[in-house]
């Protein structure tokens, strides 16, 4: 059934879609992302589409790393060669006899990703519509050698990313193309496990964001036990939105229900975004869906699961420059009776009291603590934005408002509502009375809104 929305919503729809854009354009000029692709995505027939929205990414100023999946490629050429290899724990033993094979598959997928980045124009990137890729061999690497006895022969490990060329390359407007061999100092190559490549390219040079493309869905959410305040997607098959708290409940909660890639990607979000100087975000996202990876980069909801940093990434102390945001979240509410009208000046009055949550530069959601003296706060003003109800975002900012009373030391928590009780009391909020209300806010109390009245002990 298709919803046909009146005109002023979808050119409201519209208009804050290209806003968003903008920002995130803004905001992610000059930054550098990753972009781990899986070799198997090669064949799809949207797979030129992928890339030409690669080429669209580095015309607006975004610097690229892709890092070269070569699993199903060095199966083909393993499989011509008649050369059987056993995989342990998920590593590929690589015998002598396999690396020439393995070698010829690295340099395939590398050369096929670097023609898409310049389509019909032989690696010449200075045509519209095209970029100029790279690939060079800029890891050092070592034997991963013998493990619980098993030998591994020439399967490496990732030791270093030579950061300084990367660099020299990115500021010369290359997009550098990394695949799976490194060779350690006296020049023996390693076959590689590239998501370790682009765990690696992260821990070494200043990465903003870190994309797993590949030939499936994102981050299942069925048939498994879900975190405590995760987000699913609307299609109710992925997880929308993850923090590291809810990543560990992943790793020790559903590893007997989670594929050996997942489980491996989950550990790797968590290593490189939990740093110092960590990764902002990891997205992992299904390389056959037509414009993912745009979603991803220039939607605050995307389509497929992002990982960050913890809880209460997204929400922040409010601003000045948050009024007018702030006002359009409460309007609907105003309307629909649930919240009091507030003016710009009430709300500037009492910024300090508002937190929002943000996802960049977007505003989806508002709550306010205000606090009433003598171990009293009242929260209030909570409103989300129509379109995003369902994902978690009021219940977050209601966690963090009591979060920040504790850390305050607050001893009472109160509020006003008309509508929203069976809500709150999911929190632990409980009946009162407007007698029970502290003094300041008693004589306030309006009779004829006639709002019950809830009370939280801390």
């Amino acid at each position: 059934m298709t919803i046909q929305l009146p005109q002023r919503y979808a050119d409201r729809a519209s208009v804050n879609t290209i806003r968003e854009v903008f920002s995130y354009i803004s905001r992610y000029k000059g930054k550098i992302f990753v972009l781990k692709i899986e070799d198997s995505l090669i064949s799809h027939p949207f797979f030129p589409l992928l890339m030409k929205d690669i080429v669209q990414l580095h015309g607006i100023g975004i610097r690229l790393i892709i890092v070269t999946g070569t699993r199903a490629t060095i199966e083909k050429h393993l499989a011509r060669a008649k050369l059987d290899t056993e995989v342990v724990n998920g590593v590929r033993i690589t015998p002598k006899a396999a690396m020439a094979h393995v070698k010829l598959a690295a340099m395939e997928v590398a050369q096929t990703v670097i023609s898409h980045l310049t389509p019909g124009n032989a690696g010449n990137g200075s045509s519209p519509g095209s970029a100029s890729g790279i690939m060079g061999n800029w890891i050092r690497a070592r034997s991963l050698g013998v493990r619980d006895g098993v030998d591994y022969q020439f399967t490496g490990h990732v030791e270093r990313i030579q950061s300084q060329i990367v660099h020299k390359l990115l500021d010369q407007e290359f997009i550098p193309v990394i695949y799976n061999i490194g060779m350690n100092a006296t020049g023996d190559c390693y076959n590689l496990n590239t998501d370790q490549i682009a765990r690696q390219v992260c821990l070494d040079l200043d990465i903003e964001k870190l994309f797993f493309i590949r030939a499936q869905d994102a981050v299942p959410a069925t048939g498994i036990e879900l975190p405590p305040g995760s987000q699913v997607h609307p299609n109710g098959k992925i997880f929308s939105n993850m923090d590291l708290d809810h990543v560990d409940f992943m790793l020790d909660r559903n590893r007997d229900h989670l594929s050996f890639d997942n489980q491996t990607l989950l550990a790797y979000s968590k290593d490189v975004i939990d740093r110092p100087k960590g990764v902002n975000r990891v997205h992992i996202i299904d390389g056959r869906r037509e414009g993912r990876l745009l979603q991803e980069v220039f939607s605050s909801i995307g389509g497929g699961t992002l990982i960050y940093g913890n809880q209460y990434a997204h929400i922040r102390q409010a601003t000045l420059g948050d009024v007018p945001e702030i006002l359009h979240l409460l309007e609907g509410y105003v309307k629909k009776g649930n919240l009091v009208t507030r003016t710009a000046s009430d709300i500037k009055d009492n910024i300090q009291a508002f937190h929002i949550y943000a996802v960049d530069h977007a505003v989806y959601g508002c709550g306010a603590l205000y606090e009433t003296g003598d171990g009293w706060a009242e929260i209030g003003a909570v409103a989300v934005n129509e379109t995003y109800k369902s994902k978690g975002i009021g219940r977050g900012l209601v966690q963090y408002l009591i979060h920040t009373a504790r850390q305050k030391q607050i001893k009472t928590l109160f509020l006003l509502t008309t509508q929203a009780a069976d809500w709150f009391f999911e929190f632990g909020f409980v009946w009162a009375g407007p007698s029970e209300l502290p003094e300041s806010r008693r004589k306030k109390y309006n009779m004829e809104r006639n709002s019950r009245v809830l009370l939280l002990k801390l």
